[in-house]
């Protein structure tokens, strides 16, 4: 059947139209599931923390993705009470303690986690491995670390330092160039960034000495207090807890769970927090789900105290609102959106929520509390935290917006960047929504690119350029934005970032959206363009099309010829080589109609003699007559084919040019003529204080392209 109507009249202001869908073009009907990219969302949970919850890129699970086994994060679920339909908590167990590093090569020198000649800061007796797959390194046996080329095992380097110091790394090439590394530095403690494994969910427990610090808080009688749970968990035996015991709490065996989906939290501490200043011990962060029956299931429970020191320290630090963010603490969560999807999260749904009334509710959302920590105390040999001040949010399990992001990328056929916003990854869907709010809604829409470079120099990323731009209009241009690397000479590489602010000025929301980019080749952008060195006896080349010998072409040819100009087509420009021959006489003239009349003989003066005299009361019209030596007599100097005669005049630092105006009547260049109109403010410019130091002088020079030489000199006398 083809597409067909029917209408039915609802009420006398309403009129039913069904549409029949058009069988022969079925796929007019049908609506496909839209994969969403990664996007944030952000809310303000204390003075010094900004919960951040990225979503992950559903176009690339995989990335989200981490195996239940040893060689990822193990499960372990703890039940309050002894029933597995009472509140549950998730906790994970760290299967191998490995950190992975990406290295590449750019610029002469050793990119590890896209940073150039980075200093990692290590701990002794973790495990590292250093990836060299990259397509930058043609020689994977080339990576040294303290003068010694290690061997990788399918593209990967694997290093167990056992020494505290300090060592180098480089890399060496299949030609023998070696590219400049950094510094490893062997101690006790590792700077967090560069230890933490990518199985790492930062819903671990480490309290030992040397650790982080991360405990985990399980609930008491009282709903203000928690117990602390340590490396140790010793407090699940104890007589007032009921929930499973340490004995029971062992990992899910992956033959029930083989690998967990996961969206990542991040809590961004303000830069200069201080918890204890503000009387606090810390904080206890929990995000839990709710089951059919009102029971919950907690996918974290971490607590962060004045001694820990599992924050992150953030790269790339931002600035929100009038707060700056500088570290960071993650925490990756069991993706809700996955919680029915048999190849992903059901499994790890059903062992830990259940079936039934135990199970997930499918409508559920994320509901994340904040509660500062007022006090830690020990009782009969446990430790205890008191909590005040909770805040709560809920999340839902997909962000509403994640259709919208901001595109940055440089242009394939272009020296610049395009930044522009889509929807759906469309351009035109992008603008169709704005003009949408816009037209249907009161709103009053704004879009805003916040466009921020900085430049590595060193160790550290420079902020070196910001600025703004608003779009109000045709939402769907690209911007083009060419950024200056100042730095170019001495940066490795250089950070674009692009903020995309959607405005509503009505109610003064937002909604953001972020890209950046890092380019490894900062010297294509600098202050200058590059420059091609040539050698000196660089000639260029004359290309001439040739016809075949035909007797057409011959014809062609013939013709040709026979119209170009009998003097042929080269063009000679005079250029003041040798002047000490050269003469000059100079007389002011007066317009007659279309003709000048003289105010005096031209008498004839050797270069520097010659004299002019200029008014300030009227414009002055001086006629030169150039001339060389011929003999007994004079032999003009043609002056026909310049590109430009000008007159400068000049006193001291002070200088005007004129240029000649060959429109003048009677005035013949090819007899050395040239004629110069002075208008009476150049005159009265030099009767000034600081012109009447040093004697006005005259000079004529010819112009022919870049080049310019001087034909002639003399005096100016002011009147």
């Amino acid at each position: 059947m083809a597409q067909s109507s029917k209408f039915a009249r609802l009420d006398e202001d309403v009129l039913l139209e069904f549409i029949y869908h058009d069988q022969s073009a079925t796929d007019n009907a049908k609506i496909e599931k839209i994969t969403m990219a990664q996007s944030s969302k952000f809310a303000r949970l204390d003075e010094d923390v900004l919960l951040e919850f990225i979503y992950h890129d559903q176009s690339a699970t995989d990335n989200a993705k981490i195996e239940n086994d040893e060689n990822g994060s193990q499960l372990k679920y703890l039940n309050t009470s002894n029933t597995n339909s009472a509140d549950r908590m998730l906790i994970h167990e760290l299967g191998s303690d490995v950190v992975n590093f990406t290295v590449n090569i750019a610029n002469g020198y050793v990119y590890v986690n896209n940073f150039a000649s980075r200093e990692l800061i290590l701990k002794n007796g973790m495990t590292y491995k250093f990836d060299l797959n990259d397509a930058s390194i043609d020689n994977q046996s080339g990576f040294y670390i303290n003068g010694i080329a290690y061997t990788p095992n399918n593209g990967i380097v694997t290093y167990t330092p056992n020494t505290n110091g300090t060592y180098t790394y480089y890399y060496r090439n299949a030609a023998g160039t070696s590219f400049i590394g950094g510094n490893l530095v062997v101690g006790n403690r590792a700077n967090s960034l560069y230890a933490r494994p990518e199985q790492e969910t930062g819903n671990t427990i480490k309290t030992a000495p040397g650790e982080v610090g991360r405990y985990y808080a399980v609930p008491t009688d009282n709903s203000n207090t928690l117990a602390l749970l340590g490396n140790d968990i010793d407090y699940l035996d104890s007589q007032e807890w009921e929930g499973t015991n340490s004995t029971g709490l062992g990992v899910v065996q992956s033959s029930q769970v083989q690998a967990v989906w996961y969206d990542t939290i991040r809590l961004h501490l303000r830069t200069g927090y201080s918890f204890s200043g503000r009387g606090y011990e810390g904080f206890l962060f929990q995000v839990k789900v709710k089951r059919n029956s009102g029971e919950y299931g907690y996918f974290t429970s971490v607590v962060y105290l004045n001694s820990s020191s599992f924050e992150v320290q953030n790269p790339n630090p931002f600035t929100l609102v009038d707060s700056s963010f500088s570290k960071y603490i993650e925490i990756k969560v069991p993706a809700l959106i996955h919680m029915s999807d048999a190849n992903k999260n059901l499994d790890f749904s059903e062992t830990f929520f259940g079936t039934g009334s135990d199970a997930i509710l499918s409508t559920t959302n994320y509901e994340i509390s904040l509660g500062l920590i007022s006090e830690v105390k020990t009782v009969t040999g446990y430790d205890y935290i008191e909590i005040t001040d909770t805040k709560e949010i809920t999340l839902a399990q997909e962000d509403e917006f994640v259709d919208i992001a901001v595109n940055l990328n440089e242009d394939p056929n272009g020296d610049y960047f395009q930044i522009y916003g889509t929807k759906d990854g469309s351009q035109s869907g992008f603008e169709n929504y704005v003009n949408g709010r816009i037209e249907t809604s009161s709103d009053d829409i704004t879009v805003f690119y916040d466009v921020e470079v900085s430049e590595q120099i060193g160790l550290n990323y420079i902020s070196t350029y910001q600025s703004t731009f608003s779009q109000v209009s045709n939402f769907d241009q690209n911007l083009i934005y060419r950024p200056v690397i100042l730095n170019s000479s001495v940066s490795s590489n250089f950070l674009l970032q692009v903020s995309m602010r959607i405005y509503n000025e009505t109610d003064n929301t937002q909604i953001l959206k972020r890209a950046s980019l890092i380019y490894n080749k900062p010297k294509k952008y600098g202050r200058r363009m590059s420059k091609i060195n040539l050698s000196g006896n660089y000639s260029p080349t004359v290309i001439y099309n040739k016809l075949d010998n035909t007797s057409v072409n011959r014809e062609i040819n013939q013709f040709v010829n026979s119209a170009r100009p009998v003097i042929g087509e080269t063009k000679y420009v005079p250029v003041a080589i040798n002047v000490y021959g050269v003469v000059a006489g100079s007389t002011n003239v007066t317009l007659q109609g279309t003709e000048i009349e003289s105010t005096n003989e031209i008498d004839y003066s050797q270069n520097g003699e010659g004299e002019i005299t200029l008014s300030k009361v009227s414009d002055n019209f001086i006629k030169f007559s150039i001339a060389k030596p011929a003999g007994d007599s004079l032999e003009s100097i043609s002056l026909v084919n310049a590109d430009d005669i000008v007159l400068i005049i000049k006193s001291g630092a002070v200088e005007q040019q004129v240029s000649h105006n060959p429109t003048f009547p009677d005035i013949d260049l090819g007899n050395g003529e040239v004629l110069f109109k002075v208008n009476k403010a150049v005159a009265t410019r030099f009767d000034k204080e600081d012109t009447n130091i040093d004697q006005d002088k005259f000079y004529i020079n010819l112009k022919n392209g870049e080049t310019e030489s001087l034909l002639y000199h003399g005096k100016v006398n002011i009147i």
